[in-house]
């Protein structure tokens, strides 16, 4: 298959999702001994794990989206499963980013390989001092992204991205992630704010600076505020399927009626046991293709 084949450009959260890439939990997960030395909840389970993965794959491809598997990772990778926070996809290629956290290093090089064999080509790999991980890139329109500044995004990663964004004409806002630049607080900027059509956002609006709020208001962007309560469940990490259906973790009763008073259909899927590594649904793809909504 060459890039020609498979083109990948997902300048969108929120349009129709045609191709992706996922990687079902397998074994690494057993060489995780202390799970606070991982920042988790706890040791999840990987058989259940694995169910709750393949439930939400059979979901995408339910709705007609291409899945291809990364493949098999590193034994101590046990973080792989979030395949969005390793890259994104843009203009026929992929920009591969650079771990902060030592856990998880070598990631990236499993993307690329798995690209490779796809035959999509590697635009830009992050690389020096510079810390990226795409789970603070979220798309607002396919001329402009939000880059959450957190301990897992620093200022030299998003040097090196706003000069690969530049190229396609893409604009980029930097989003500082309140409580973030230590070692407590979010890390990634889809754990606090997440698109779910063109003009509607999930916001957890106490971590996102006000400046930014404003700019979501000028561009006519609606704000659902979730509960703190529901962010601590990764509600904002949501996906979108197709153009009003939702996927949401299950157990947010006040995020859904929010989202199906404004007419989306929800879709709640069980990750109690992928959870426990404090990731949500959106980590758990990469978006090759997306249509525009």
């Amino acid at each position: 298959m060459s890039s020609w084949d498979l083109y990948p450009n997902a300048r969108t959260e929120v349009g129709r999702l045609e191709r992706v890439i996922v990687h079902k939990p397998g074994d690494e997960f057993k060489s995780v001994v202390d799970p606070d030395v991982w920042g988790w909840e706890g040791l999840p389970r990987q058989k259940r794990a694995a169910k709750e993965h393949d439930e939400f794959v059979a979901v995408l491809e339910e709705h007609g989206v291409t899945v291809h598997e990364l493949g098999d990772p590193a034994v101590d990778l046990a973080e792989s499963l979030f395949v969005r926070d390793v890259g994104f996809a843009i203009e026929g290629g992929l920009v591969v980013g650079n771990m902060v956290e030592e856990t998880r290093h070598g990631e990236e090089r499993q993307l690329t390989e798995r690209a490779v064999d796809l035959g999509v080509p590697i635009y830009h790999t992050v690389h020096g001092p510079a810390g990226f991980e795409a789970g603070n890139l979220v798309w607002l329109d396919e001329e402009t992204v939000a880059v959450g500044r957190s301990k897992t995004t620093n200022a030299e990663g998003i040097r090196q991205l706003r000069s690969v964004l530049d190229t396609y004409d893409v604009n980029l806002i930097e989003v500082p992630i309140f409580g973030s630049t230590e070692s407590s607080g979010q890390t990634h900027l889809t754990l606090v704010f997440g698109m779910v059509a063109p003009d509607l956002a999930l916001i957890y609006p106490q971590a996102l600076p006000s400046e930014f709020q404003e700019l979501l208001a000028d561009r006519g962007i609606e704000t659902i505020e979730v509960p703190m309560r529901e962010q601590r469940n990764r509600v904002t990490s949501s996906v979108v399927v197709d153009p009003g259906t939702v996927l949401l973790s299950a157990g947010n009763p006040q995020t859904r009626r929010a989202l199906e008073a404004r007419g989306i259909e929800v879709r709640e899927m069980d990750i109690r046991e992928i959870s426990k590594t404090l990731g949500g649904l959106k980590g758990l793809l990469l978006p090759l293709e997306r249509s525009q909504p």
